[in-house]
């Protein structure tokens, strides 16, 4: 396994033919491949495009249902929890206003 070393585009100043090397990182290439010529210029490369997966339409409404049967069973669950929550506050204040009123 090599480390540290980055694969780099080069371009020939001589015969004009680009070609790629591995090369330290604060190195350089030595001699161009196709016609010998010395001291390459190193040539930035594009970044590759982002990534994106292509969905046929009947994915898409797949996923879709997915996504609004996940939101309603969310949304559910958390108006539970949040009924569960005021219960005991509503048992407490309902206590203590009866016991307010007998006393």
């Amino acid at each position: 396994m090599v480390s540290g070393m980055p694969i780099y585009e080069f371009r020939c100043r001589a015969c004009g033919s680009r070609f790629e090397e591995l090369v330290p990182v604060d190195g350089r290439a030595d001699r161009c491949p196709e016609c010998g010529a010395e001291a390459p210029e190193r040539v930035f490369s594009p970044h590759a495009p982002a990534f994106h997966v292509a969905r046929t339409p009947h994915a898409m409404r797949k996923q879709e249902r997915k996504n609004a049967k996940l939101r309603d069973w969310t949304k559910a669950r958390f108006k539970e929890a949040r009924g569960r929550g005021r219960e005991p506050r509503a048992r407490a204040s309902g206590a203590s206003g009866s016991a307010g009123g007998d006393g």
